[in-house]
């Protein structure tokens, strides 16, 4: 068996299952001793060299047709054991139908089913379609596919499959951690954690706020400073003071890097991979001892790839997540549903602090704006209410024109679904005189079909962005973890 390129591993062995920084397929071609073999030897090089030239995967290839059903078993067995993500089982004549189903009754990781198809004498075609029926009567989920060696639809089907297979296992032991409890009353930023501990793997650890300001009391200040000072060397205009009085601490940056750095100790003290922080009112509130909410560092904190969402929402965060593997580390925007054109099919989306700043459009410009001081009314008693806060937040556009792909993942048991879209990038329609949409990151989207399906559809008001179109692996990761998909565009 040869495998054409090792990877190192990103995680160490203590937090489970060991994942390689890209994704590992197995192909095991399976023919009859008595039936014509070139063609599939022929198909076998085919994709050895298509697959052993994709920098994006590793290729662990038996380069021997396999005949021997305890054989065929074994080499699959042991592809998974060493690492592969997905396994390509090719039909490459006709076969037992045991010669497959032994191979993958008691397999772990997803496979793909090719029912290879040049010459009609082989019966290949036939036997795959046997074999398929018969998987998909004892409830097993595969792909199926079939067709000639050419096909670039099923190229296309594998990698996404693929790269489905390879989130679901990243996914196993990752660790969302929520900071503080529900937010203002929000039902849907909580989960079934049994459910959604056996469907994606992961763990909920839950830490009260004090332990963030705990550790920022362990962060260097010149260590700070270093941190305050890049991220205002990307800003174009920091907003100090407004007209209507909002001010901003002139520590208001500064005291952000520091609570940027206490999060990254929390993450590597207790394991965290990804974190729901509820910022309101422990953070935000002055009457609660600190007064500055959350914006600065959770920008910061998604700039260099750790998802943080706002308001302890935990589907937002897995969901910030998934889009950030699905699409090979991209930058990821968290934001509510703000807006509606319904003659437009325009939607407009924002959020106080969230968006990595290079996902703004620089010619718009970068901007700091205080912390309007009418926010989160419902966190506190009328009592403790004082009408201010003393933090910041960013402020940017998104440039115009670039495809991006929604996600939210919602629900639980049998209504848990995968919510995901695609629109377009457009001006966003806010009031001049509206304080929160002028102060705070957002962008318009523009929908292919009716708004209204989509707002029909949603699983919640906090979506989550990324450039680029990736619908159908989304669909694909959907697929090999039984969850259902809806989708719009």
């Amino acid at each position: 068996m040869e495998r054409i390129e090792s990877s190192g591993l990103t995680h160490v062995e203590d937090r489970g299952v060991p994942v390689a920084s890209k994704p590992t397929l197995g192909i095991v071609a399976i023919a009859k001793y008595n039936h014509q073999k070139d063609e599939i030897y022929a198909f076998l090089k085919v994709l050895q060299q298509r697959y052993a030239s994709d920098s994006s995967l590793v290729l662990a290839l038996e380069e021997k047709v396999l005949f021997d059903e305890y054989e065929i078993a074994n080499r699959v067995r042991l592809m998974a054991a060493e690492g592969a993500d997905c396994i390509l089982l090719v039909v490459g004549t006709w076969i037992y139908s045991s010669m497959v189903i032994t191979a993958v009754n008691d397999l772990q990781i997803p496979f793909i089913l090719w029912g290879y198809s040049e010459r009609i004498a082989n019966g290949n075609l036939g036997a795959s379609l046997q074999i398929r029926y018969v998987l998909k009567e004892m409830g097993k989920r595969f792909l199926y596919l079939c067709g000639p060696s050419g096909d670039e639809g099923n190229y296309q089907q594998v990698a996404r499959y693929l790269k489905g297979a390879w989130v679901m296992k990243y996914l196993r032991n990752r660790k969302i951690a929520t900071i503080g409890g529900k937010c203002m009353m929000m039902y849907q930023t909580q989960v079934n954690e049994y459910s959604w501990k056996r469907t994606f793997g992961v763990d909920f650890p839950q830490y009260d706020t004090a332990q963030v300001f705990k550790e920022m009391e362990n962060v260097d200040d010149a260590e700070a400073h270093r941190v305050e000072n890049d991220f205002l060397s990307r800003v174009d205009k920091v907003h100090w003071e407004t007209d209507n009085g909002d001010r901003m601490e002139k520590d208001a940056i500064f005291t952000q890097a520091k609570m940027f750095l206490a999060f990254q100790r929390m993450q590597k003290l207790y394991g965290i991979d990804v974190f729901a922080n509820k910022c309101m009112p422990e953070m935000s509130a002055i009457p609660y001892g600190y007064g500055y909410a959350g914006c600065l560092a959770t920008c910061m904190l998604n700039e260099v790839g750790t998802m943080i969402a706002c308001e302890a929402d935990v589907p937002a965060a897995l969901s910030m997540y998934i889009l950030h593997l699905i699409s090979s580390g991209q930058k990821v925007f968290f934001a509510d549903i703000a807006r509606l054109n319904k003659q437009a099919r325009r939607i407009t989306f924002f959020n106080c602090g969230t968006a990595p700043i290079s996902m703004a459009d620089r010619v718009k410009g970068v901007e700091l704006w205080p912390i309007p001081g009418n926010i989160a009314d419902e966190a506190l008693p009328s009592e403790y209410f004082i009408g201010k806060m003393k933090g910041s937040s960013i402020k940017f556009d998104l440039e115009n024109g670039r495809g991006v792909t929604l996600l939210r993942v919602g629900g639980n048991d049998d209504t848990l679904r995968f919510h995901a879209a695609r629109a377009t990038t457009c001006q966003r329609e806010v009031e001049p005189e509206e304080i929160i949409g002028n102060r705070w990151p957002g962008f318009g989207l523009e929908f292919a079909s009716d708004t209204e399906e989509f707002l029909h559809n949603t699983v919640g008001h906090h979506y989550s962005i990324v450039f680029g179109d990736f619908l159908e692996e989304l669909r694909a990761l959907a697929d090999v973890l039984g969850v259902r998909f809806v989708s719009n565009g």
